[in-house]
């Protein structure tokens, strides 16, 4: 499975016996899986249950659930409760043959006791409505896990992008090293000349040119941030959740560009390493998106 954004949107919609439910799911990013449900009140108790779905497939990001319910069809229904009419209507012929009254007995009576009509209410059990909402939710989970897959292409599509930028930074320091030995060679011997004059020791300059050279060189940061780099681009085409080891690898890539940045002692060194530097940064901010 391809590497997945934080940021992402689901929904769906279906309708049952119960009523019609509506699914949305947000999601932006976060450390750590946070999930909030808004729901009509009456399905609290499958709170556990939504979240439980949802972070059986759901690693890490702040998650939003908002859940409709219409069943207005199977509310508000007008019935007649025939058990109390048949009570009223014994008790009307009793009263006529108690007290020997006339007439007959109409609607116009019975309405005169309106209890008997009331709205029918149909209640569901937890079990039912679980049945009916768990389609949708389910259906709107896929939705939002594949708008994160899509978003996590575009962000990676910008990556290699990035990464190229730092490669071709690198290039350039790496080609630029050697220069800058060559020139600081030229420059420590005018310096040491116009000191000691024409007749300066060679193995004190020998001595301090190998100096130099061990200090400033980057050669060993250079492959170790390349191997860095591999690692990251592996982790592109990632079947598991990737972002936290990438942000390490980052903070490594970043450790190794300040050490080359600080070991230039040559102007377009570290402008190349800012580049650098600037490239990792924002990489870095890209994977805070990337579950």
């Amino acid at each position: 499975m391809p590497l997945s954004s934080m940021t992402g949107f689901g929904q769906a919609e279906v309708s049952s016996p119960s009523g019609t439910y509506h699914v949305e799911i947000r999601g932006v990013n976060n450390r750590f899986l946070e999930i909030q449900t808004r729901m009509p009140r009456s399905f609290s108790n499958l709170e556990q249950k939504i979240k439980k779905l949802l972070s059986n497939k759901i690693a890490r990001g702040s998650i939003a659930v908002n859940i409709f319910w219409n069943h207005e069809e199977q509310d508000g229904k007008l019935v007649w409760d025939k058990a109390a009419v048949n009570n009223y209507m014994a008790i009307f012929h009793e009263i006529q043959k108690q007290y020997n009254l006339k007439g007959e007995i109409s609607l116009s009576n019975l309405f005169s006791f309106s209890d008997f009509i009331k709205k029918e209410t149909t209640e569901f059990s937890d079990n039912t409505i679980w049945n009916h909402l768990k389609p949708a939710l389910e259906t709107a989970l896929n939705t939002f896990l594949a708008s994160r897959r899509k978003e996590a292409a575009y962000i990676v599509s910008d990556l290699k992008k990035m990464v190229k930028s730092i490669l071709n930074s690198l290039d350039k320091i790496e080609r630029r090293a050697p220069v800058r030995l060559k020139k600081y060679k030229v420059d420590i011997k005018k310096k040491i000349e116009n000191l000691a004059g024409r007749n300066m020791d060679p193995s004190r300059l020998a001595i301090e040119i190998v100096l130099m050279a061990d200090k400033q060189d980057i050669a060993e940061e250079c492959t170790r941030l390349r191997a860095h780099i591999e690692k990251l681009k592996g982790d592109f085409n990632s079947s598991d959740t990737a972002g936290k080891r990438m942000g390490f690898i980052l903070q490594e890539m970043n450790r190794e560009a300040n050490t080359i940045a600080s070991k230039a002692n040559d102007i377009k060194i570290s402008h190349y390493s800012v580049a650098l530097k600037e490239n990792i940064e924002k990489i870095r901010e890209q994977v805070l998106n990337i579950v």
